[in-house]
């Protein structure tokens, strides 16, 4: 996996109106939850992404911890753009994992 192009993320969001650029980061917060496996890391994860970390005890993951933190450093990206704070973003939705994890 190649490292991730802070600048060339941020650029991408440069264009986007007000509402769609909402929009896209609350699309990539329900991402990020649903790459962690839902539950209480999800949540953190979409939430406050800026805080987010993955701890060496946590068990086994629908997806790598490096694609995940990298997923994570992308909505941290896309919510300074849009002038979200990356430490409190909005609560996401409560759905219930809908059986899936």
């Amino acid at each position: 996996m190649r490292k991730l192009d802070t600048q060339a993320v941020l650029q991408s969001f440069t264009g986007e109106t007000p509402q769609w650029g909402t929009q896209s980061v609350r699309r990539m917060q329900i991402a990020v939850y649903v790459m962690c496996g839902g539950g209480f890391l999800g949540r953190m994860a979409a939430e406050q992404p800026a805080d987010f970390y993955i701890d060496s005890r946590c068990g086994r993951l629908p997806y790598g911890r490096r694609e995940i933190m990298q997923a994570v450093q992308v909505l941290v990206i896309a919510a300074v753009a849009h002038d979200f704070d990356p430490h409190h973003m909005p609560l996401m939705e409560s759905f219930h994992n809908m059986g899936v994890f």
